[in-house]
């Protein structure tokens, strides 16, 4: 067999394997073998996967991901491969025009850190600024934080790490920052980020690999944002219940107004779906004879020298003329450290 067919057959394999046609070790072997006959040690590769089909990235479905590393900084980069009619040239164009990119994205991460470290951006933290699906700029910064700290009415992170937050929160960044607040229970998944303070184009957290699109939009490990105003939404009663309406809105008014975090740091701090779900919020609800449990507005207080959930919940009519209106409208208080429930009706 001449050089030239057995270089064809090489190509011609790498591809029928990467389609799923050869099993085992194949695909990783002949990714591997071409890619070093190209850039010798300078790059590595780290894995070869099948990407998983997901909304929104769902026009991935069908092809497989490798994963690299670059020699010069270490950082992590991907390179979507599967069409047959893909050849060498095609390879190491897709290679270079990655690794380009990901020192573009690797430049742009420095200089997003470097503004919150001058904020003050506290040590257990990571940035990541991008440009999401839908074309628009986006700033999500993670906090890992001491959750169980509630349970002893202590403080999930130091004044000086909240002050920070409300630096940063008030520094007028563009795009405005999105900060959100992690267990510290979950930082060795997150470990290689952390340690060098922004997301690459490719992180393995958890041994998952997670790009940037990914990390950007999701934050279902997040407990807690991060808010310089923590604005209601405007719709909780209609204008046609106004006595309740005007309740509900002044309770919240109240709530804002006389907050610990705000009065101290400047800043709100709001739970996600994760807190109600960890302290069960919506079964002592109904426990305390609430129909239904769904907060419509909630803040972290402290009352008392205790860490407290602050909230208002808007029960339905369920079988009136008025598809939008409330039964009731409800104010509660959560304490952390003891479990108890305080709810009381608003007026109206």
């Amino acid at each position: 067999m001449t050089t030239t067919k057995k270089r064809l057959t090489a190509i011609a394999c790498l591809f029928t394997a990467l389609l799923g046609a050869c099993t085992g070790r194949g695909p990783i072997r002949d990714v591997e073998r071409t890619i070093a006959d190209t850039y010798g040690t300078d790059l590595q590769v780290v894995s070869v996967r099948a990407l998983r089909p997901s909304a929104p990235l769902a026009r991935w479905n069908g092809v497989y991901g490798v994963y690299l590393q670059d020699r010069a900084d270490a950082e992590q980069f991907m390179v979507r491969l599967g069409r047959p009619d893909e050849g060498l040239a095609t390879l190491t164009g897709r290679i270079d025009a990655a690794r380009q990119e990901k020192d573009q994205h690797v430049a742009r991460q420095k200089a997003a850190l470097a503004q919150l470290q001058a904020l003050g951006l506290p040590g257990e933290a990571y940035s990541l600024q991008a440009t999401s699906i839908y074309g628009s700029a986006r700033w999500r910064v993670a906090v890992f934080a001491d959750m169980d700290a509630l349970r002893q009415d202590g403080a999930m992170l130091d004044d000086v790490a909240w002050q920070a937050l409300g630096r940063i929160v008030h520094g007028g960044l563009a795009p405005e920052p999105s900060i959100s607040l992690f267990p510290a229970t979950q930082s060795a998944a997150y470990r290689a980020v952390l340690d060098k303070g922004y997301h690459g184009r490719i992180e393995f957290i958890g041994g998952e690999p997670a790009t940037v699109l990914q990390s950007l939009e999701d934050g279902a490990d997040a407990w807690w944002t991060i808010d310089a105003a923590a604005l209601p939404a405007p719709h909780i009663v209609t204008e046609r219940q106004a006595e309740l309406r005007e309740a509900c809105y002044a309770a919240i008014a109240a709530l804002r107004a006389d907050n610990h975090f705000k009065t101290r740091h400047g800043i709100y701090v709001q739970p996600r779906m994760t807190v109600f779900q960890a302290y069960r919020i919506a079964d002592r609800l109904r426990d305390a004879g609430l129909r239904q449990g769904h907060t419509a507005y909630a803040v972290l207080d402290r009352a008392d020298g205790r860490m407290v959930l602050r909230g208002i919940v808007a029960e339905d009519a369920p079988h009136g003329p008025d598809a939008y209106a409330v039964e009731g409208v409800y104010a509660y208080e959560f304490a952390f450290a003891t479990g108890k429930l305080q709810v009381r009706r608003l007026p109206g």
